[in-house]
């Protein structure tokens, strides 16, 4: 080959790969340009959201493709578990916004053909209200590829369409259930999305998503129509659903109308007609109706009577949530078979919950509140329980009475021990006898309100009564089998940042003798401060710190402290996983006449986990850990701990230090399994 032909091509390979570069990096720039626009366009309609308020008509619309025995084990799915395959319901419902993030809904109108018109895949409502231009799209998950804090999860790329829009595509930078892939169309001039389709995949859900646009002002930034197709698939089970939401509907319903079950009146509001399939349904529905209604007529009372009440009531309600609602009141049990009440800790093993939901309302502005929980630990083969009733009579300044009455935790104190080593001149071995452990019943009243808008003054009592567990032992050595405690509190709350910083607390407990055979005198002081800073993209930094200390110690046997303590029944991930201790023994809590700690954790949607093939697509967050502490007569105690969450499970790692010298390890797990179901 003669030079002049090989210079010739390399300079036309240059050319083409320079030519090629430069459509690459005219596409970025463009791509960035109208990503620009489109957060300049969101930014100016926000304001007009607030206070808007929408007519919404949603369809659901199921069909139940494979369906086994486990269908009748998952909340909200029972309804499906046997009969028909296919299904629908509606509803017709107000919503109101608050500003451009928060809303309320009010179903005013239901109609279909699920028993009891009970919700089935209820995490499609998430899908009802979506907001693309937010951080997240679906109430805390699927970060929004048009947001400016989740650019960096995404990978863009555009093309200028022949009507003057701009066709935008995204793909995740890592696959992972809180991305999605998919494309908008974009008015290229000014940035206002015009429609969009999503694909993802979150909490046993595969869906596809359309969304079209509202034209102007306000609702431009709002969804005018939502359709989602979504599969659901879980251990040989598969159901399809097709959900469409109409906005903006012209029909409104007076206020009183609520969760009103009339398909003549559906049909009235309907804004689109139904399809041939959705009558077919409704058919097949009425007519199975009219059958099991001649069956029924035939069947003896009694056996009717049996029926309804073991197998429509009790069993349905082994679940599904036991609810039952009046204007005044309403009532809400957990089921009783429901693994997400259900966790693991390396010190107390396997625990079981459940929780009682109650509300009676005199007014809108006064009402009565009973929500206790129950609780077992197998390891110990303790019962738990809590029981707090609350008359809130002041909910604008946050005024309520709270009476508690609970067994609270096992206490540990070695000063009993102290005191019978003393009285004897010898040290005794009190090994495997329990001699440190006493039962706690608790019972207190409180009463908070809202000073100012930075400050609540919380005032009361507490009284406790400690039994001990080994009553003969304490017999034998001429001690008390029990110990009655009665303590005056106040408690100082400080919000001096209205929420946008750390919230400070001072509280005050004094023991006095006297009351109700009460024998304990004491002083106990504590401050608290906790801020949970929001970062974008749904990050999140707990932290903690707080010191406690006993005065006035005279004949006080127990250190109870309010903010250190030991906790039988934990929220789990949500709440007491960033707050607490993990592996600090129980003991520990009791041991000392005061305490110094800091508690720091760190969380977001993607950090380690994230990355590891196939495991990574499916983590939803991922925390890390630090804690410290110091006690009297112990060396410094810290902890490290990493967790994550999936749909299935919420796992915690934890190690624990003295000084700098490993202590153990140990791990939390507590069961996610159809939580937002």
């Amino acid at each position: 080959m003669r030079y002049d032909q090989l210079f010739t091509k390399t300079l036309l390979t240059a050319i083409l790969t320079s030519m090629v570069m430069s459509v690459s990096a005219s596409n970025k720039r463009d791509s960035l340009n109208i990503l620009n626009r489109i957060y300049n366009y969101q930014q100016a309609n926000t304001a007009a959201i607030d206070s808007l308020e929408d007519q919404v008509y949603a369809k659901f619309r199921y069909h139940v493709d494979k369906r086994n025995a486990i269908l009748w084990l998952i909340p909200s799915m029972y309804v499906m578990a046997k009969d028909e395959r296919d299904y629908i319901r509606e509803s017709y419902s107000k919503v109101l916004f608050t500003n451009a993030h928060d809303y309320d809904i009010t179903n005013q109108l239901l109609s279909g053909t699920i028993r009891h018109n009970r919700k089935a895949l209820p995490t499609l409502l998430d899908y009802m209200t979506p907001n693309i231009y937010d951080i997240d799209l679906y109430n805390g998950h699927m970060l929004s590829p048009f947001n400016k804090c989740n650019r960096r999860y995404y990978r863009f790329t555009q093309k200028l369409q022949h009507d003057g829009t701009t066709r935008l595509e995204f793909r995740p930078k890592i696959y992972n259930t809180q991305l999605l892939n998919g494309y908008a169309i974009v008015d290229t001039n000014t940035g206002r999305i015009i429609r969009t389709l999503l694909n993802g995949e979150y909490d046993m859900l595969t869906f596809r998503t359309e969304i079209t646009q509202g034209e102007e002002g306000g609702r431009s930034i709002m969804p005018a129509k939502c359709t989602t197709a979504a599969t659901f698939r879980f251990m040989g089970n598969r159901i399809s659903a097709l959900f469409d939401a109409n906005y903006n509907c012209n029909k409104t319903l007076p206020d009183s109308v609520e969760r009103m079950d009339s398909r003549e009146l559906m049909d009235e509001v309907r804004p689109t007609p139904l399809t041939e399939t959705d009558k077919h349904i409704y058919e097949a529905y009425d007519q199975k109706n009219r059958q099991d209604s001649m069956v029924q007529d035939t069947l003896p009372k009694k056996q009717r009577l049996w029926k309804k009440i073991f197998w429509d009531t009790i069993g349905e309600n082994l679940v599904t949530p036991i609810k039952a609602e009046s204007e005044e009141a309403n009532f809400s049990m957990s089921p009783i078979i429901n693994p997400m009440y259900v966790s693991y800790s390396h010190a107390r093993g396997v625990r079981y919950k459940m929780r009682f939901r109650s509300q009676y309302n005199f007014s809108a502005h006064r009402y009565l509140t009973l929500n206790p929980t129950f609780g077992y630990t197998f390891k110990e083969h303790q019962f738990y329980f809590t029981a707090p009733l609350r008359m809130t009579y002041n909910p604008k300044r946050n005024g309520y009475t709270e009476v508690i009455f609970g067994n609270g935790n096992r206490i540990s104190t070695s000063t009993v021990m102290d005191v019978i080593n003393a009285a004897h001149q010898d040290t005794i071995n009190f090994d495997n006898t329990d001699m440190d452990k006493f039962k706690d019943q608790h019972f207190s009243i409180i009463n908070n309100i809202m000073v100012f808008d930075w400050l609540d003054i919380e005032t009361g009592f507490i009284y406790h009564r400690r039994s001990a567990v080994n009553k003969e032992l304490m017999k034998c050595y001429d001690m008390p089998t029990e110990y009655r405690s009665f303590a005056p509190s106040i408690g100082l709350k400080f919000s001096p940042w209205l929420n946008r910083g750390p919230v400070l607390s001072v509280d005050y407990e004094r023991g006095v003798k006297g009351v109700n055979k009460s024998d304990l005198e004491y002083e106990r002081w504590e401050f608290d401060a906790q801020w949970k800073k929001k970062i974008p993209g749904l990050r999140l930094l707990n932290m903690r710190a707080g010191a406690g200390f006993y005065t006035n110690k005279k004949d006080n046997l127990f250190v109870d402290f309010a903010n250190f303590r030991d906790e039988n029944l934990p929220e789990g991930w949500d709440d007491d996983w960033s707050g607490n201790f993990q592996l600090l023994r129980s003991r520990v809590y009791n041991q000392s006449d005061y305490y110094l700690r800091g508690n720091v954790s760190y969380e977001s949607p993607m950090l380690v986990a994230t990355w590891i093939p196939y495991l990574g697509k499916y983590i939803e967050k991922e925390r890390f850990y630090l804690s410290g502490v110091l006690l009297q007569d112990s060396r410094p105690y810290y902890e490290l701990g990493y967790g994550f969450t999936n749909r299935y499970i919420s796992v915690g790692a934890f190690a624990s230090f003295r000084n700098t010298h490993f202590d153990r390890i140990g791990v939390e797990v507590e069961f996610e399994l159809f939580r937002r179901w």
